[in-house]
């Protein structure tokens, strides 16, 4: 469990990223009711304690601060860890040693799914 609390500032300054962002209007109606009705109860000087809950908003969190870059970036990994699991299985890095440290360089990941 986390023991993590949240308080109403923090809970204030990632709405406000996640309206400036974008990210607020790709969530779902009980998402953004859960992270309101969090920032209502935080707002009075409390501040969020239950595991479950505050497991809920990080993730929540997560979502909202996310950029447009590490979206990319984290399913370029994906396709990277994809394609190192499917090359070890075939043989491909036998012919193409240098393909298997490609796969391991940042840069190359995340070029990897901007030319989808």
């Amino acid at each position: 469990m986390i023991t993590k609390d949240l308080t109403y500032n923090e809970l204030l300054t990632n709405s406000k990223k996640g309206l400036r962002n974008g990210n607020w209007r790709k969530l779902r109606f009980l998402d953004k009711a859960l992270y309101r009705a969090a920032m209502g109860y935080a707002r009075y000087g409390r501040s969020t304690v239950n595991g479950m809950l505050v497991e809920k908003l990080l993730g929540l969190i997560e979502r909202l601060k996310e950029t447009k870059g590490m979206r990319i970036f984290k399913r370029g990994f994906e396709r990277a860890a994809e394609m190192l699991e499917k090359g070890e299985g075939k043989g491909v890095f036998v012919w193409a040693p240098s393909l298997k440290n490609w796969l391991k360089d940042p840069d190359y990941v995340f070029w990897l799914e901007t030319v989808r």
